[in-house]
């Protein structure tokens, strides 16, 4: 796999030491091509863009959910009502993927109040193929693993192919952008800034760029939202990381020096949104690094749901489900899996389980319809799109 390492260094911005997964797909990709030899696939590569591009999206996957990091969110929500609406606020979602979080980051400001005059949201990905998706403003059911809060539901809105919409409000406030965050210089800087388990796809010049970057394109009192698997260096930045249980944020508590070569041009910077820290300050300054903290079996499941690896998602839910067997949002996931595998009366069987510990769940209300749709059982198939449009009001109401 050297020829294919050494193909991922010059061409992508991804860290080039192919593991096992990588490995197997590159074959399976060399299967269905027609190709015998791993240098007669590395040469499709350069000839064929689309072909790059898959690649691309299975070495770095689109791994995204609504409101995940739901603390991240009540910080988020939280800062904005604090904020001048007399300014506009502006946010970035770098990789953004297929458009969950800047759907969250718009359904935050909606709830708040705002308008798409007074915040816009940046939504940069190095695919055109997850923007598509984005600017549908649609979220797909895997998309759908945690419950979103009660101050967001009316703005998310459930159609008939199991899929959450996005309020064309919200959707106003988007604007997308295709860009590789090895070469991207943004034109502005922003309030608060995305960029959530981008860095653990990153090689090392990456993402020590991407450290910089985030650093300079943050306004004074703005904040910087990490993923918790990310590992940055933060040293030549004011970032300061908060004491917020599973938010993964960073404070910029006041403007740093210009560094002597800037990752992107000089510009100046408008007045800050003001936002309380929560910062605890020590003696001595050392590098801040975002150290990744032990990750529940749940979480181990759905990372490994959105890498395609099935088969050690079932392992963690199972080992998850062991020990909490009522957890109905870990149900959805393992039907959501088995239905990704063809497991029709297996997800059936999860869904249902789920309606019977939440009788409000629309997620499996609408996936039990679409299994209906699938058997040709129109009448049940409407039954539970029903009442799936029912609990989407009752949750309003309550």
């Amino acid at each position: 796999m050297n020829e294919l390492s050494a193909w991922l260094a010059v061409n992508t911005p991804l860290e080039s030491e192919p593991h096992k997964y990588i490995e197997l797909f590159a074959n399976e990709r060399m299967r269905l091509l027609g190709l015998n030899t791993l240098a007669k696939y590395v040469e499709r590569l350069n000839l064929d863009p689309r072909e790059a591009q898959i690649l691309h999206q299975h070495v770095a996957p689109p791994e995204t959910w609504l409101f995940r990091y739901i603390a991240a969110f009540d910080v988020l929500r939280e800062a904005i009502l604090k904020s001048d609406h007399s300014k506009v606020i502006h946010v970035a979602s770098l990789g953004c993927a297929t458009g969950s979080e800047p759907f969250s980051i718009a359904a935050t400001a909606l709830s708040c109040g705002l308008t798409k005059d007074q915040f816009q949201i940046l939504a940069l990905d190095y695919s055109d193929d997850h923007l598509d998706i984005t600017r549908t403003g649609r979220a797909s059911a895997l998309a759908q693993r945690t419950p979103i809060p009660k101050w967001a539901n009316e703005f998310f809105h459930p159609t008939t192919q199991g899929q959450l919409q996005l309020d064309p409000r919200g959707l106003a406030m988007i604007t997308t952008a295709c860009a590789d965050l090895a070469t991207w210089q943004p034109a502005r800087t922003y309030d608060f800034v995305f960029c959530r388990n981008v860095a653990i796809y990153l090689n090392s010049p990456t993402k020590k760029r991407l450290g910089r970057l985030l650093g300079e394109m943050t306004k004074p009192n703005g904040l910087v939202f990490l993923g918790h698997a990310d590992s940055l260096s933060l040293e030549d930045t004011d970032l300061k990381r908060s004491e917020i249980d599973h938010a993964f944020v960073f404070f910029k508590a006041k403007k740093i020096p210009q560094p002597s070569t800037p990752v992107w041009g000089t510009s100046s910077q408008p007045q800050s949104i003001a936002v309380k820290s929560t910062i605890t300050n020590s003696p001595t300054r050392s590098p801040a690094i975002v150290m990744a903290p032990p990750i529940d079996l749940f979480t181990q499941a759905q990372i490994a749901a959105d890498s395609g690896n099935l088969a050690a998602a079932e392992k963690a839910l199972l080992a998850h489900l062991a020990i909490k067997p009522t957890d109905s949002q870990a149900h959805v996931l393992f039907g959501c899996i088995q239905m990704a595998q063809n497991k029709v009366a297996e997800a059936e069987r999860s869904f249902t389980k789920v309606v019977y510990l939440e009788p409000l769940n629309s997620l499996a209300l609408l996936s039990l319809a679409a299994i209906s749709d699938l058997r040709g059982d129109a009448k049940s198939a409407e039954r539970f799109r029903d009442r799936a449009a029912r609990t989407v009001v009752e949750q309003r109401l309550d």
